[in-house]
């Protein structure tokens, strides 16, 4: 069996995504490069990978097949997890955490729309 090695999610803007996931999410810049059709980030969020792709418009623009219903990160303290999104206006799915089983679930909107979730297990 292979394990995920990563997870790349479309982005509209690189500088904005990159505020986004290292300032809130506390995500850290492992790899940047360009290429002929995109630019491309990976950073590392706890012990996933996550590729932000900014697709070059002459390129042929950005790819809408396939898309992520959403990313999940595993939090230990939901309530600061939350109001540390709520500090900096990040748009979430419903104000508190749900239950769901023996978890805390919370969706959130990253800058590009994307649907996040955090998740602590009870």
């Amino acid at each position: 069996m292979y394990e995920i090695a990563h997870v790349g999610i479309v982005v509209r803007n690189t500088a904005r995504s990159l505020e986004f996931y290292r300032e809130v999410l506390g995500c850290t810049v492992i790899d940047s490069y360009d290429n002929d059709n995109a630019c491309l980030t990976f950073l590392a969020c706890g012990r996933q990978i996550l590729e932000l792709v900014e697709y070059k418009a002459a390129a042929g623009g950005e790819r809408s097949a396939g898309p992520v219903d959403h990313i999940a990160f595993a939090v230990l303290d939901m309530d600061a997890a939350v109001s540390r999104l709520k500090q900096r206006n990040v748009p979430l799915a419903f104000d508190t955490p749900r239950l769901a089983g023996n978890k805390k679930i919370l969706f959130f909107s990253g800058p590009d729309g994307e649907r996040l979730e955090f998740v602590q297990t009870l």
